[in-house]
Formats: structure tokens, C-alpha cells, sequence
């Protein structure tokens, strides 16, 4: 290092780190190949997030998430092309490892709302009780708060010689390595066991759709994207918790340190910048946007498949809400007809005490096809049939509507929800995945 800088502060590293100091030979060409490829990602996954915003209205911020990330990798990679023609620059280095550190965990937050949707998906209940729901805010917020403290002890490393400083600085790195290779293996575990539970209830529990494709093509998403994060957050950690290398020996004079082959500089590229790329463009091709997106304000089970509409529901009265016609038709028609005293249209005791109440207004469709099922409490689901404008008699029967899965109704006296499954002709399990 320059003995300016060597003077005081921001003073050099003396222990060798991840991809060592970057020369122009290799280490341009590839940092720039990165930020073609990062700069292009975000670029797409920003142009995607518009289209979605302006043309569908809809909004599904982890692309904006994914974009931020693309940011922080063009900067990283700026900065270490700029360190690379300035090696002796330490404030360069130091600035290249803070937006290194600081880009991934965006990832790792992506992929833990993939997870949470999936088990919301799979599990209605217990995706949405409350443990289950605090746990991704708990999450997200000790990420930030370590993120923040990992660029305190980075800085602090940089700019104290102080032997207790530097101690605590280190322990800092190995809880937050540890702490973000925790995060990127979390979905995996979760993900399998969500999935292999599933297994046992979906002769007898619906499960709640969202976004476009299968479940098991969404399962195989989280996992790949999680086993990748946690190959290059298991890097990181194992590297951190190796013994500190020394950049010079204590000979006389001073010669370079061996350097253990998982400092070079293709473990580092290959664990880090490959993977991350991967990952990116492996959402775009896969159109996470598409298979991962919820309804705006879902909320609670049964919330996530974005086809019901409710005539009885208030903001849903006017007519030029996609729907509400037919929901009104529907529910009129159920009111008047509907054998409400048979508890074979009861959905657990819920279902038995509403069914035997006329204060329930049945109404809503669904636009999903999916299948035939039982209730969760095991009682076979009695058909019902949808009617059509009075003729004078009544009600005219119409043949049953194609892709109704389940109908709700408002109980204003509890103010609460119930939940029916409704018939279909056809019935096979193994479409749901």
C-alpha cells in the first residue's frame, strides 16, 4: 500500500481476504463481463416490473428487490475494476467490500417470501396463524439490523488498529456470515417439509392457489434458488471461520503468504458472482413475477387465489367491479333455494352453525378450476346448483358453472367468513401440484 494511506486511516488489511486484490489481468475482463450481465438483469427485471405496473396493474415488488440487488453488483464490480488500475487504494478496497456484502441478502429476502407463499399456499391455517406471519418481519428485520452492523465492523476494521476493535469487528463478520448462510438454507428444510405435509392433507384440505403454473414447478423455484444461495453463503461462512492467513511471513525480508485456494480468485467468482448471475437470470426465465405474485391486501386463508368476488362485501356493491353481477345473481339465487338446513354444507362447526342460520348470505366464485374435495371437518360436499334469472316460478336451474371451486359467505353478525367447496364433476388429486 501507498505509505500516505499507510500513515493513517483507512490503514490496509494485514490477514488476506475473499478474491484478493484484483489486478487488471484477470480481474477486468471478468468484473466487466459481470456488470454487462448484472446491468442487462436489472435492467430486465425493472422493464418487467413497469410493464406489470402499467399495462396489468399489477405490482410485485421482488423485481424491484432483484433490480436493487443488480445495483449493488454494477457498483461492486465498478469498484473493483477501479481498484484493479489503483491497487495500493485502500478506500477503493473498502468501498468494493461493503456493496459486496450488502447485495446478496436481497436474495436471501426474496426467497423467503417465495417460501412463505408457498406454505400460505399449502397449509392455509398454519401459513397464516400468527407465528407463522411474524416470523418473515422478525427475519427481515435482524437481516437489516446485522447488514448494518456488519458495514459498521467492516469500517471500523478499516479505520482502527486497536487489537480489541479489530477482535470485536471480526466477531461481527462471523455472526453475520453465519447469520445470512442461516437465512439462504432456511427455505429449503421449510419448503420440503410444507411440501411433504401436504402430501397427507390435499384428499381432505384445498389448497390455495395463486399466481400462473403448477405448485411443483413453484416448490422446484424456492429450492434451487435456496440450495445456490446456500452454496455461496456456506462459502462465505466457512472462509470467515478459517484461521486469519497473513498477507506478508515475519521473515526477514518479508515474503507473500501462501494463499489457501479458497481466497483465489476463481472460488470467489465462482461462488459469488456466478451464482448470483445465475440466480438472476433464472427468475427472469422463469417469470417469478408471474408465478409468485398474490392479490394486493390478501390477507388470511383462502385469500390468495384472486377469484372471488363478493356481492354482499362492501366495495363490492357497484356494478363495474369485475363480477359483482354475477356474484349478485349467484347469491340471490343461493339465498333463495339453497337447503340451508343440511349440515353436509357446513365447513367444520363454522360450516354447521352457519348452515343452519338464513342470517348467511352465500355468494362469490371463483375463476381457478380446480376439483372436487372434502371439507376439512371430512363431510362430503352436497352439489349445489347455480340459478339463473327468475322466470316468473322461481328460480331456472343452470347447468353447472365451469372452474367454481368454493364460495364464501359474510356473516355480519360474526363478522367473519365461511368457506364452502362446491362441486365439480371431475375430481383428480394429482392435478394441484
Amino acid at each position: 500500500m501507498a505509505s500516505t494511506e499507510a500513515a493513517g486511516p483507512p490503514y490496509p488489511p494485514e490477514t488476506q481476504a475473499l478474491g484478493e486484490i484484483p489486478s487488471v489481468i484477470p480481474d477486468v475482463p471478468i468484473n466487466a463481463v459481470f456488470l454487462a450481465l448484472f446491468f442487462i438483469g436489472g435492467v430486465i427485471h425493472m422493464t418487467i416490473l413497469q410493464i406489470n405496473e402499467r399495462k396489468y396493474h399489477k405490482k410485485f415488488p421482488l423485481n424491484g428487490a432483484t433490480f436493487g440487488f443488480c445495483v449493488t453488483r454494477v457498483c461492486a464490480t465498478s469498484l473493483r475494476i477501479a481498484w484493479a488500475y489503483d491497487p495500493q487504494s485502500v478506500r477503493l478496497g473498502l468501498a468494493a467490500t461493503i456493496f459486496f456484502y450488502a447485495g446478496v441478502v436481497i436474495l436471501f429476502i426474496a426467497n423467503l417470501f417465495f417460501t412463505q407463499r408457498i406454505v400460505r399456499a399449502q397449509h392455509p391455517n398454519i401459513g397464516w396463524s400468527k407465528p407463522f406471519s411474524i416470523a418473515l418481519p422478525i427475519f427481515i428485520a435482524v437481516i437489516v439490523a446485522t447488514i448494518l452492523c456488519l458495514i459498521a465492523a467492516i469500517i471500523a476494521q478499516f479505520y482502527s488498529i486497536d487489537a480489541t476493535t479489530r477482535r470485536a469487528s471480526r466477531i461481527i463478520q462471523l455472526y453475520g456470515a453465519t447469520w445470512y448462510t442461516f437465512c439462504a438454507v432456511v427455505p429449503v428444510p421449510v419448503v420440503l417439509i410444507s411440501t411433504i405435509a401436504r402430501r397427507s392433507t390435499r384428499k381432505t384440505k384445498t389448497m390455495d392457489k395463486f399466481g400462473s403454473g403448477s405448485m411443483r414447478a413453484k416448490v422446484a423455484i424456492s429450492l434451487i434458488s435456496g440450495v445456490l444461495l446456500t452454496l455461496g453463503a456456506g462459502y462465505r461462512a466457512g472462509t470467515s471461520w478459517m484461521p486469519p492467513t497473513p498477507i506478508l511471513t515475519d521473515t526477514t525480508p518479508p515474503q507473500p503468504y501462501p494463499q489457501p485456494w479458497y481466497f483465489g480468485k476463481p472460488a470467489y467468482y465462482c461462488f459469488d458472482f456466478v451464482i448470483e448471475a445465475f440466480i438472476v437470470y433464472f427468475w427472469i426465465f422463469v417469470r417469478i413475477d408471474q408465478r409468485f405474485i398474490v392479490p394486493n391486501g390478501a390477507k388470511g386463508p383462502y385469500s390468495y387465489a384472486n377469484g372471488f368476488i363478493f356481492a354482499g362485501e362492501t366495495g363490492n356493491e357497484k356494478r363495474n367491479v369485475l363480477g359483482a353481477s354475477e356474484s349478485q345473481r349467484h347469491l340471490t339465487g343461493s339465498q333463495s333455494t339453497i337447503n340451508l338446513q343440511s349440515g353436509r354444507a357446513s365447513w367444520r362447526e363454522s360450516r354447521k352453525s352457519l348452515a343452519s342460520q338464513r342470517r348467511v348470505s352465500w355468494g362469490g366464485i371463483s375463476r381457478e378450476s380446480v376439483h372436487a374435495t372434502l371439507g376439512e371437518d371430512g363431510i362430503e360436499i352436497t352439489p349445489y346448483v347455480a340459478f339463473g334469472p327468475s322466470d316468473g316460478h322461481g328460480h331456472t336451474d343452470y347447468p353447472l358453472i365451469d372452474g367454481v371451486e368454493q364460495e364464501m359467505g359474510w356473516d355480519e353478525k360474526t363478522g367473519k367468513w365461511a368457506l364452502r367447496p362446491v362441486y365439480q364433476p371431475v375430481m383428480r388429486y394429482d392435478d394441484e401440484d
